[in-house]
């Protein structure tokens, strides 16, 4: 995930807690570099735009 303030590479694998501020919960993914909150993307937006990667059959096997 890109930042969509200063533009710089957000790791996939970061951890990160809810701030406790935003009512309902935090949905917000705070970029380490400038704080700035940017929304997380929906999951099923999320697989659409890496092309369904995750692909498998309906045996639970990887197809081609």
């Amino acid at each position: 995930m890109k930042c969509a303030f200063c533009g710089r590479e957000i790791p996939e694998n970061i951890e990160q807690r809810a701030c406790g501020l935003c009512p309902g919960g935090c949905r917000n993914i705070h970029c380490p570099y400038c704080g700035y909150k940017n929304p997380l993307p929906p999951k099923l937006l999320k697989k659409w735009l890496e092309g369904g990667k995750d692909k498998k059959d309906k045996n639970g096997k990887e197809s081609s």
